[in-house]
């Protein structure tokens, strides 16, 4: 009997019964790989490793679930680096006890199965048993366990932002995932459901960059952190990872909820693998992804650049650091080619319409307050000085050669396959025109759209009613600042607001009485930070044209509340210079832009200061406020070679 199997027989845990299904070991009962048989795997990886720029000295870790898939990029990772140290030290063997260096495995403990902690343990020690170093991530979920249907989705969403969180800490720059070419196809089906357009269809990216949701301090400045997320087992199949695991003789475990047909993924795999022994289905539809990855590579490095830009535009106005596809990239499309342009669109999260005076020419696209407020993707939160940061990875020199080998794979194809293809169907059919798939592989490529696509429908219809059933309001969270504080307001505004020690100028009046009814911070010294509405640019003009502080004592409408100016003439004057210089660069921006303005208040709602504009209630409020998004402008680097 196996070892694994002997150590795990004194235990009547259930969950180690389970386990015990669920894990094996290679021995003679598997048609063991020769290790020989490997070396294309290694050589294909050493492959894609250069052409992402990315060479055996840099630090990398590596997304681990103990499955076939992340157990054979162990493998061809460790082996890809271990050749190397070889090399450079000029010896012919290596320690095998020692941990390879600059490769960390990172297991993420979902914990949303009984046996999962159990399970990670496991996966970490066999990890260090073939020389890589090994962490556990362990999930929390403050919110409950989510909801039915929407557990891989977000499982997915905070998996990665644990294995960020790991990367930034460690200091990181590289980390790989093993997904490969039959992921490639489940994601081809999904999107064809979906009726994703090329950019679509093109699938995962070989190459991409992930960002760390929060800004980090690194002892001068807060600066955004990212990793670049590399996939080197595109080219090979799930058969190969199989392969690769029985070669090597490593062990692997087999996920439970793989098999659950609730999910899409699930149900589109188990199809792909019934039409896999048809002919040359699979194939067919290896080579149709292959052809909508060139594609893709070519439109986003060369001619269609009007598209991209404006796609890398909306996304860095959202900050939705994900692709602009389906029904919302069709809207952008029918925009951009209707210009001039009369009427405004709300799309992707952003509000597009036409700029003040270009007679539709040109095109404002600033952020849409309304989706702003509903969507728990924009976090605003008080950023830490105490936590300081390690360096941010250097992956520039990494970026830079990708992009150079995209541009020489460019300059190599010439003929590019749908261009000018507007929907999914249009794809296939062109597909079949170039004898990229044949009539089998049409016919069933439009079923298994149309099967996937009226389950989603049916699915929609019932999240829906059941949201319409249980709809419950998320509590605000109000954001309050305090001197000395930073905060990063809806990932995109950096406000500091800098302690009394470190502003040159004082109060108008040093009683601490007038200060809280005066300046309007509240009672413990904090004020509350919103996006502008309507009313402020009448509170401002409201200030602007009170002639004198007799006027506004006599007539209480005016002030309207707003402000207590009793015995403070000095300190009035200064506001309303403050609110004359404020309005003057407020009429410079159009009215929707103007909206994403973050706003000062106390609690009562009084303005205190707008620090995009320059206005303050008083010379000792020194608070700024710098546009420094989460995600930068294109979204990043990424890659579809």
């Amino acid at each position: 009997m196996p070892p694994l199997l002997l150590s795990l027989r004194p235990s009547p845990s259930p969950c180690l019964r389970l386990r015990r299904l669920l894990l094996f070991r290679c021995s003679a009962s598997f048609s063991a790989t020769p290790s020989s048989s490997l070396a294309p795997y290694h050589a294909s990886f050493d492959r894609r490793m250069a052409l992402a720029g990315i060479h055996p000295y840099h630090r990398i870790a590596v997304g681990v679930s103990g499955g076939p898939d992340s157990m054979a990029l162990c493998v061809l990772a460790a082996a890809w680096k271990k050749a190397a140290g070889r090399k450079a030290a000029g010896e012919e063997g290596s320690d095998a006890s020692a941990f390879v260096d600059g490769l960390l495995g990172v297991v993420v403990d979902h914990g949303l199965r009984p046996e999962s902690s159990d399970e990670a343990r496991l996966v970490r020690d066999r990890m260090r048993g073939m020389g890589v170093e090994c962490e556990i991530a362990r999930c929390e979920w403050p919110d409950g366990r989510p909801k039915q249907g929407h557990v891989q989705e977000a499982a997915r969403e905070v998996r990665y932002q644990k294995l960020l969180d790991i990367c930034i800490k460690q200091q990181i720059g590289v980390l790989l995932i093993a997904h490969h070419s039959d992921d490639q196809a489940e994601l081809f089906v999904l999107r064809l459901s979906r009726n994703s357009g090329i950019l679509g269809l093109a699938g995962t990216a070989f190459v991409s960059q992930l960002f760390a949701p929060n800004l980090k301090y690194d002892g001068e400045n807060f600066r955004r952190y990212g990793v670049l997320l590399v996939r080197p087992m595109l080219d090979f199949s799930k058969d190969d990872m199989y392969k690769i695991c029985r070669g090597s003789n490593q062990s692997w475990v087999e996920d439970p909820t793989n098999n659950s047909m609730m999910y899409a993924r699930n149900r589109i795999r188990a199809s792909l693998r019934n039409l896999s022994t048809e002919g040359t289905f699979l194939s067919g539809v290896h080579k149709l992804i292959s052809a909508c990855r060139l594609a893709r590579t070519c439109v986003d490095g060369t001619w269609s650049m009007i598209s991209k830009k404006s796609v890398s535009i909306l996304e860095f106005v959202s900050q939705r650091h994900r692709p602009l596809r389906g029904r919302s990239a069709r809207l952008l499309l029918d925009y951009i080619r209707t210009i001039p342009c009369k009427a405004a669109l709300t799309v992707a999260g952003c509000y597009l319409c036409a700029a003040p005076r270009s007679k539709g020419s040109k095109v404002l696209v600033c952020c849409s307050v309304d989706w702003m407020e509903s969507s728990s993707a924009e976090i605003s939160y008080k950023c830490s000085y105490e936590e300081r940061a390690p360096p941010v990875p250097k992956i520039d020199q990494i970026v830079l050669e990708g992009l150079l080998r995209s541009n020489q794979f460019i300059q190599n194809h010439s003929n590019i396959p749908f261009v000018y293809s507007k929907s999914s169907i249009d794809v296939l059919n062109k597909a079949k025109d170039l004898n990229i798939i044949d009539d089998f592989t049409l016919e069933k490529l439009c079923y298994l759209r149309t099967d996937e696509q009226n389950k989603f429908v049916a699915k929609e219809h019932k999240d829906e009613e059941h949201d319409m059933e249980e709809t419950k309001f998320p509590d605000c969270n109000v954001l309050s600042l305090c001197p000395g504080e930073t905060c990063h307001f809806m990932s995109r505004f950096l406000i500091t607001w800098k302690a009394p020690e470190d502003v040159n100028e004082i109060c108008l009046h040093e009683n601490e009485e007038y200060l809280s009814k005066i300046c309007n911070v509240n009672l413990d010294g904090s004020l509350e930070v919103r996006h502008m509405v309507d009313a402020d640019w009448l509170f401002l003009a409201e200030v602007c044209n009170i002639h004198s502080v007799e006027e506004n004592l006599s007539d209480p409408k005016v002030s309207s509340g707003k402000m207590q100016m009793d015995n403070a003439p000095h300190h009035y004057r200064y506001l309303q210079q403050s609110a004359q210089k404020a309005l003057q660069i407020l009429k410079c921006i159009p009215a929707a832009v103007r909206r994403t303005l973050p706003v000062l208040t106390n609690t009562q709602g009084d303005i205190v200061c707008i620090p995009s504009i320059g206005f303050r209630c008083c010379p000792s409020l020194s608070i700024q406020a710098v546009f420094y998004p989460r995600v930068p402008l294109g979204g990043g680097y990424s890659s579809y070679l």
